[in-house]
């Protein structure tokens, strides 16, 4: 596994490596093969992911605006900055504060397999 998309040539913001979209959520994959899956996603405004489940666990970490994830039994608000944890198997999905658009980082661990 190895990771792509990123600057070498100087650094740079992460929310400036994506732009919003009106109508979208635009996606770029951070890492190429392996089991890990790292996402950097940007949402327009009333833009969300309907409710899904993973295989491990998934961190994410809001890097502009404010997202809610929701929960199957209450919903999170996460700003800029913050990062939230939702672990594997457990129905959620994601949405902008208030409709608001935002940019984050999305972590998927596998769990480990005895």
């Amino acid at each position: 596994m190895g990771l792509r998309n990123l600057p070498t040539d100087e650094a740079r913001s992460v929310a400036g490596l994506i732009e919003n979209r009106p109508g979208q959520v635009s996606s770029m994959g951070l890492t190429a093969g392996g089991s890990v899956d790292f996402m950097l996603m940007a949402f327009s405004a009333g833009e969300s992911v309907s409710e899904e489940e993973y295989f491990g666990d998934t961190l994410y970490h809001v890097v502009e605006g404010a997202a809610d994830v929701v929960l199957p039994d209450r919903r999170v608000a996460v700003v800029a900055g913050e990062v939230f944890m939702v672990p594997a198997r457990i129905p959620h999905a994601v949405e902008g504060h208030e409709g608001a658009a935002f940019k984050l980082l999305q972590l998927t661990i596998p769990e480990e397999r005895s």
